[in-house]
């Protein structure tokens, strides 16, 4: 009779214990599938115009973002919206080149942008949320530390959407001109001015696309998991894009230069642009010679065979006239 007691028991005993085990995995699983929310938004001023869709943007980009470096945000990120030239540069603290409509401070997590409702900046709103919000992850991704300068630039620009048609331009006159920004040069970016920026942030976004087409999408994100463990840029550079970093940026380079060089001669040479328009007009007054001299060909070939041939006429109506008889 113990026997069986005790048995009943053990068998309650373990049926308890197993609901509880299965309790806690679908617990566990429950706040695993919870998305993120140690992050927080922060928008100065609260009434602003473009508060609303200043967080719909943060939020968007927040997503966006978190996957491609499948690093979550953190943190809070306060944004202000400047009213005002010296508005934006009392909450900055700082003299931005005359060129910048946004800054991010990474170890504050802190975005300053000009109110496109007082500023034209030249930039939409969303554009700069994504930029600013995309230097704050990147850097917390890579565990604060530090980052060549283009990367963070093309990163940036890749993920905000800036690109507009007629950039590389800029870059293809560069190059038939030797003046081409060495990737390492862009660390001081800030004390570029406007047209040399420019072309600086325009081959940071080229030099980060050609990364990612040679690569996977994620490429990125397994050299920041790298990086932040072993401390060595380089080492984890190579480690996943296969070449040295000195020896990526030189090809990249060269290869660039070789692109434009000959885009540029057809596009900015003003000789070739002279000559093509010489070349409609020789055309268009061919073309007109030709019509002119086909027009005389039809006058003379309708006096000599006039629509109503009378030779036509009397040539069968002989014949007819003779069946008659």
């Amino acid at each position: 009779m113990k026997t069986r007691l005790q048995k009943s028991r053990k068998a309650r005993s373990f049926a308890l214990g197993f609901c509880v085990f299965v309790l806690s995995l679908l617990a566990g699983s429950s706040v695993l599938a919870q998305p993120n929310t140690s992050y927080k938004f922060v928008i100065e001023p609260p009434d602003d115009i473009y508060a609303d869709s200043a967080r719909i943007y943060l939020e968007f980009f927040q997503a966006r973002l978190a996957k491609i470096l499948e690093f979550p945000l953190d943190t809070t990120v306060t944004l202000y919206l400047a009213t005002s030239e010296s508005e934006f540069l009392n909450d900055t603290g700082i003299t931005p080149p005359d060129w910048g409509a946004g800054i991010a401070f990474l170890e504050k997590s802190m975005i300053v942008i000009k109110s496109p409702k007082y500023i034209t900046s030249g930039k939409s709103l969303k554009e700069l949320i994504g930029h600013e919000l995309a230097h704050i992850m990147l850097y917390r991704a890579v565990g604060g530390r530090w980052l060549p300068r283009w990367i963070q630039e093309g990163f940036a620009m890749t993920q905000s959407g800036e690109w507009h048609f007629g950039q590389d331009i800029l870059v293809a006159r560069a190059a038939w001109t030797g003046r081409l920004v060495y990737l390492h040069q862009m660390e001081d970016m800030l004390t570029f001015k406007g047209a040399q920026a420019q072309l600086a942030y325009t081959e940071s976004y080229m030099a980060m696309s050609r990364l990612f087409r040679q690569s996977d999408s994620f490429v990125l994100a397994d050299m920041l998991k790298m990086y932040r463990k072993s401390g060595d840029f380089y080492g984890a550079w190579k480690a996943n894009i296969g070449t040295d970093y000195v020896t990526w940026t030189a090809n990249w380079l060269t290869s660039i230069s070789r692109q434009y060089h000959f885009l540029i001669f057809i596009w900015d040479n003003e000789m070739f642009w002279i000559i093509l328009t010489i070349g409609f007009i020789l055309i268009f007054v061919w073309k007109m010679r030709q019509n002119a001299r086909t027009k005389r060909k039809w006058k003379i070939e309708d006096r000599i065979n006039p629509p109503d041939d009378s030779y036509k006429q009397y040539y069968d109506g002989y014949y007819d006239e003779e069946d008659k008889v």
